[in-house]
């Protein structure tokens, strides 16, 4: 849920919609596994990007499996200085399957010996929708621009696919384990040489989820990791909380439903609550991305893609359980940030969520600013107080 993509995919998006509300019936196959595998994202046209390397469960989360040096395009490349690579790891999926998984590490020429997760907002089903294929095949431009402030600081950036090969776009369980590998990734990674290095996260709306995901399982997940602190705002800590701010909401509501699409996904039982209108939407859906600042003109509510109302059933009101931040405590110092006029994420679901860290004892700060969704994103404090963790 960032910023970034233009209006021209926004009415493409918004003619398929159309499209697949007129459509006629389509035969769901009775075979599950080849059903739920026809929303899964193609791919994405870069060989290395794509390949499918083999995994097990007694290989340790975070081993290199492949890596590559890349070359990042303009403008980032033009504004700093830096050597860039992508890696392969091994980390495990929400259910504790081992899976492959990417990063990109981008280390400054004038390192200052400390690490940040930048846990970019992917917003989206495809995988060029992720880190690895932006930064080197179309150049698209951060809002903000994270990255470039973070190498400026001298800090080495590690940005990670971390909706795994579903592309479970929004889906906490899924993206704290992959944060974490990565972290773990980029640090065993020899040419860069960042072993044993301080470690910082920040992430913003859709990135925020991967953030606070990331901090809460640390402590059980990856102890061995230096971890100074996690920034996270405008965070949707509880899904529940959206439906009546997005769900068939202009400007929002495509944003909503590409992360529908993408918890369903890592969901059992959620791609069967489609009809054949949500069938044809979904599978058009699946290799989408999108910019959260033009989206949502097409006000579709997920009721008319389902064949009854979605939020009623167990199985949603399971994903709300099971997807809600706050349910493990994180050992490292949290700042969290939210705009007081933000429409979208609401404010409540943040409140709550420091509520709880604050008393389980988590070192924990709520920054609420003036403004919404997108402006609050623009809000320097997080960097800040990155640094006060660094100590730069």
């Amino acid at each position: 849920m960032a910023m970034r993509r233009g209006w021209q995919r926004a009415v493409c998006v918004t003619a398929t919609l159309v499209l697949a509300a007129l459509a006629p019936e389509t035969v769901v196959s009775a075979d599950t596994a080849s059903y739920e595998a026809s929303f899964y994202p193609g791919p994405s046209g870069d060989s290395y990007l794509d390949q499918h390397l083999p995994v097990d469960a007694s290989m340790p989360n975070g081993k290199i499996l492949s890596s590559r040096s890349v070359a990042v395009l303009p403008p980032l490349a033009i504004t700093n200085s830096f050597d860039s690579w992508q890696i392969w790891f091994k980390s495990t999926n929400a259910g504790g399957q081992p899976i492959a998984a990417l990063t990109t590490l981008l280390k400054p020429k004038k390192w200052n010996g400390k690490v940040v997760s930048n846990n970019y907002a992917i917003d989206g089903d495809g995988l060029q929708c992720n880190p690895s294929y932006a930064l080197i095949h179309n150049g698209q431009i951060e809002a903000p621009d994270i990255t470039r402030q973070l190498l400026g600081r001298g800090y080495a950036v590690v940005m990670t696919d971390y909706q795994g090969p579903l592309m479970a776009y929004a889906h906490g369980p899924t993206e704290g384990p992959e944060v974490l590998d990565g972290i773990r990734a980029a640090l065993a990674f020899p040419a860069a040489g960042l072993a044993g290095s301080p470690v910082a996260m920040v992430g913003y709306s859709g990135g925020a989820i991967a953030t606070v995901w990331a901090a809460q399982l640390q402590p059980t997940y990856a102890p061995e990791l230096n971890m100074v602190g996690a920034a996270a705002g405008g965070t949707p800590a509880d899904l529940s909380l959206l439906p009546p701010r997005m769900d068939g909401k202009p400007p929002a509501a495509v944003l909503y439903l590409l992360a529908v699409l993408g918890v369903a996904k890592a969901s059992p039982g959620a791609l069967e609550l489609l009809n054949s209108v949500g069938v044809q939407t979904g599978q058009k859906f699946k290799n989408s991305c999108f910019n959260a600042a033009v989206l949502g003109v097409t006000p579709l509510p997920l009721r008319l893609l389902c064949t009854t109302n979605p939020y009623q059933t167990t199985v949603v009101q399971n994903i709300f359980a099971l997807t809600k931040a706050g349910q493990q405590i994180p050992r490292m110092p949290i700042f969290l940030w939210h705009g007081s006029n933000d429409l979208w994420i609401p404010l409540a679901g943040e409140q709550a969520l420091y509520n709880t860290w604050k008393n389980a004892g988590v070192s924990i700060k709520l920054h609420v600013i003036p403004g919404e969704h997108v402006t609050a994103a623009y809000d320097p404090a997080a960097l800040d107080q990155i640094d006060s963790w660094m100590g730069r």
